[in-house]
């Protein structure tokens, strides 16, 4: 009773909550060479920020109403949004970000007309089904996330279980503080079950709320958007260019020259006719941009770009193939993947040049 009393409060304030539209947006920047021990962080700091995934939780956890079906509830829970975000991180499967939100957010508008049509269920047959079918959505949205994030073509499965671990104690951590928070402000007012009705309402009504808008676009974030663009324009020119191309050179004995290296200007001119891109960098970049860019280089599948340092170049990097250059004042890895993804596909088209 104390447990089902401490959800009932920490439901029935929901509406007062943050809007859900960036409950599972990950915290920090795309680096597939993130340390391994930075996971589980990650992780945690994602759940315990994740409004939308710890109100299903809490509602899951009142309809309960006792510390064992709740028990059982949650494993459920944990067990399938853990099955998606390992299968679906192997897998490479991203979905629309939007579109689970908008489902994750349609299972508390679930769980709220649940309590209030069925209040404690008497078996846990049929809301077990529902809460491991929302438990695997939750891990397909969890996935994408991870995967915005950038990560290594080895070592996935360690860094997904320990991503998975750091969730897992944050999702525990929230959940002791809602039930010990609410339970001593439930005995102080007094909460009865009766008050169970109220938390479902407010439950469904702020999924159904959150659910709508995130559906439509807001126009601050259209604004931020446009804002981004235009900043990355300024940052960055691309113009029609004839590269000279060496018939005497070879292939770069390797992909990656560093700040220091003396890369071999006639192999790149060679491999360049070859429709390979080649970016020449300013050697005074910071250490975290030279890994930055030694990370997309290595990310490059097969490896169509070879970087090499320019102590000439004034702009910060210049991305180079036969017909065109990209030249940014500053290393924007997104527009660099951008300029190798159009020109590829123009030479496998047949028409670059």
């Amino acid at each position: 009773m104390r447990l089902g009393r401490a959800c009932a409060l920490a439901l029935a304030t929901s509406a007062l909550l943050p809007a859900t539209a960036a409950a599972h947006a990950l915290i920090g920047n795309q680096d597939p060479n993130r340390p391994l021990p930075s996971y589980p962080w990650l992780g945690f700091l994602h759940m315990v920020g994740g409004w939308d995934h710890l109100l299903f939780i809490a509602g899951v956890v009142l309809v309960a109403g006792a510390l064992r079906p709740a028990a059982k509830l949650i494993s459920l829970f944990v067990a399938g949004h853990s099955l998606t975000l390992l299968v679906a991180t192997l897998a490479g499967w991203k979905l629309d970000a939007t579109v689970v939100d908008v489902v994750i957010t349609l299972s508390l508008v679930i769980v709220g007309i649940y309590g209030l049509r069925f209040g404690r269920p008497q078996g846990l047959r049929f809301l077990g089904a529902v809460v491991f079918l929302f438990g695997l959505v939750h891990g397909l949205g969890l996935s994408t996330r991870l995967q915005a994030l950038g990560l290594p073509d080895g070592g996935l499965v360690a860094r997904v279980v320990l991503f998975n671990v750091g969730v897992e104690l944050g999702q525990l951590t929230a959940l002791a503080i809602i039930v010990g928070v609410g339970a001593f402000i439930a005995d102080r007012l007094r909460l009865e079950w009766r008050h169970a009705q109220t938390a479902f309402g407010a439950l469904a009504a702020f999924g159904l709320t959150a659910a709508t808008v995130i559906s439509f676009p807001r126009e601050t974030t259209q604004g931020q958007e446009t804002a981004v663009a235009e900043r990355t324009a300024r940052a960055c020119t691309q113009k029609d260019a004839r590269q000279p191309y060496s018939a005497a050179g070879e292939h770069p004995a390797k992909y990656y020259y560093g700040p220091r290296e003396d890369p071999p200007v006639e192999d790149l001119r060679h491999v360049i006719g070859d429709g390979l891109i080649i970016i020449r960098y300013r050697p005074g970049l910071r250490r975290a941009e030279h890994r930055r860019l030694k990370a997309f280089i290595a990310a490059q599948k097969p490896p169509y770009v070879i970087a090499a340092p320019d102590a000439r170049q004034a702009t910060a990097v210049k991305a180079i193939v036969a017909a065109r250059t990209l030249e940014c004042k500053k290393l924007l890895v997104s527009e660099l993947q951008t300029f190798r993804d159009d020109w590829i596909a123009e030479v496998q088209s047949g028409r670059a040049g």
